[in-house]
């Protein structure tokens, strides 16, 4: 088992801030410890419901709306060619559709630094209804860890995906259920050991 120290370091805080988190996630019945206090086990996908209660795509981060007028096809495609210092990673149903296709995406959502510059390089149009794209500036480096190459594109870890899937419009939810579903079934797929 995973003690808090361990923990701590690969979360980059303080021992404490881990401490006081498991003691809450304990109470909460979504981690189980050893009876050395160590983490025995997560119950993840319980962990990422609880988890948005408190965060969503939209209103956790700064999303820009914009039209790519030839399409989410195009939208994809020039994402292979921006610049390597230019981060980005796909998150919604692009993501999903990697690992568990429900349907064809509307919309393509991806996390990037700067917006304004992400756009140009895209050659976006700002837009505010008709989007079929969402750029999302993230407070924080949450959604470039953990993220997976393939196929030339970069997309965020399938926990992330699921998170802004549950909290999305539409069909979202129903992507985020047939991820967890993929999820639970390929563990040794994503899951990634201290």
């Amino acid at each position: 088992p995973v003690g808090v120290r361990e923990i701590a370091k690969i979360a980059r805080t303080d021992p404490g801030n881990v401490s006081r988190l498991l003691a809450l996630l304990e109470r909460e019945d979504l981690v189980r410890r050893s009876p050395e206090g160590g983490i025995q086990e997560v119950l993840w996908d319980q962990l990422l419901r609880t988890w948005t209660k408190d965060y969503s795509l939209t209103e956790s981060n700064r999303v820009y709306t914009y039209l790519d007028p030839r399409g989410l096809d195009a939208f994809v495609l020039r994402l292979r060619g921006l610049p390597s210092q230019m981060d980005y990673a796909l998150t919604g149903s692009l993501a999903a559709a990697r690992w568990a296709p429900v349907a064809p995406a509307r919309l393509g959502v991806a996390y990037v630094r700067d917006a304004a510059a992400a756009a140009g390089a895209l050659d976006l149009v700002p837009t505010e209804t008709g989007a079929n794209v969402l750029l999302v500036e993230p407070k924080g480096d949450f959604a470039f860890e953990r993220t997976v190459k393939d196929g030339g594109l970069t997309y965020v870890a399938p926990s992330q995906a699921v998170a802004d899937l549950l909290t999305g419009p539409g069909r979202n939810p129903s992507e985020a259920e047939a991820l967890l579903d993929w999820m639970r079934k390929n563990e040794d797929a994503w899951r990634t050991q201290p």
